[in-house]
């Protein structure tokens, strides 16, 4: 009888160890995978600033989610900047903020150098200089705040390396000229790079003084771009909107053919590099 009962102890000591190796081993690899977790997340969250952006001198106040960042240059004539200038390149970031509109707004107008003042003060935006940069910042109060700084020359080689990579989707056509383009990263879908142009459609005129124009120029570049593209893998074309889609390899692309603007507008999206 005792030797049962010691046998009996013996097995139910056996298992309490079993049972606390197998617990300690199991917290160990929950804290683990816990830990990598995060430091993607916070990884992740950080590379969708652009490099380059002069985050030493405009900071992301209280920032917890950027969800873009891009960089356009223009250089349309008939387009000024928020601070009136023509032919201008600028960053444009949209992020998560955990400061409130007044204190967000504060916060800018504290680190300018100098604040550029309305005649009628606006209460969800202010504009001012930072060193070498033109900063306008807005927050409309839902906890999203946006920042866009304007780089003293919209030619400079700094600039153009956001470039090099631009897809070559569009065949270069006499009847439009690029007038803005830009590139930017984005939260969304896993995160993912994008590229954007508008071009103007050069309208020919009434030539022939009829009162009608002699060419429809819109026509000929659906034609062209119908001809270019209807094969493409998930091509499809929107009457109505004048939108047009396909997919090249990793590219999304969506082109706009806006006869109320005069433009075509380009869009392409592929998923973001890791």
């Amino acid at each position: 009888m005792n030797k049962k009962i010691g046998m009996i102890l013996i097995g139910v000591v056996i298992l309490v160890i079993a049972f606390t190796v197998v617990l300690k081993n199991g917290f160990k690899n929950t804290t683990k995978i816990t830990k990598q977790t995060t430091s993607s997340e916070v990884k992740n969250n950080s590379d969708f600033l652009l490099n380059g952006f002069p985050v030493n001198k405009v900071p992301l106040y209280k920032q917890n989610k950027i969800s873009s960042s891009k960089i356009f240059v223009n250089t349309d004539p008939k387009t000024t900047s928020t601070f009136g200038e023509k032919n201008f390149a600028y960053y444009n970031v949209v992020f998560n903020s955990d400061a409130s509109q007044e204190e967000f707004l504060d916060y800018y107008k504290g680190i300018f150098d100098s604040q550029i003042t309305e005649e009628y003060e606006n209460q969800e935006m202010v504009r001012g200089n930072i060193g070498e940069y033109k900063v306008s910042v807005s927050h409309y109060g839902d906890g999203t705040g946006y920042l866009q700084v304007y780089l003293p020359d919209y030619k400079s080689e700094t600039i153009e390396q956001y470039f090099v990579s631009f897809p070559k989707i569009l065949k270069e056509n006499s009847s439009v000229v690029e007038h803005e383009k830009s590139y930017g990263l984005l939260n969304q879908k896993g995160g993912e790079t994008e590229y954007t142009k508008y071009f103007t459609v050069i309208d020919s005129g009434d030539q022939n003084k009829d009162g009608k124009d002699d060419v429809d120029e819109f026509l000929i570049l659906k034609t062209e771009y119908e001809k270019e593209y209807k094969e493409k893998l998930k091509y499809s074309y929107e009457e109505k909107t004048g939108i047009m889609k396909w997919q090249d390899g990793e590219f999304e692309i969506i082109l706009t053919l806006s006869k109320n603007h005069g433009r075509v507008y380009l869009m392409i999206r592929k998923p973001l590099s890791k």
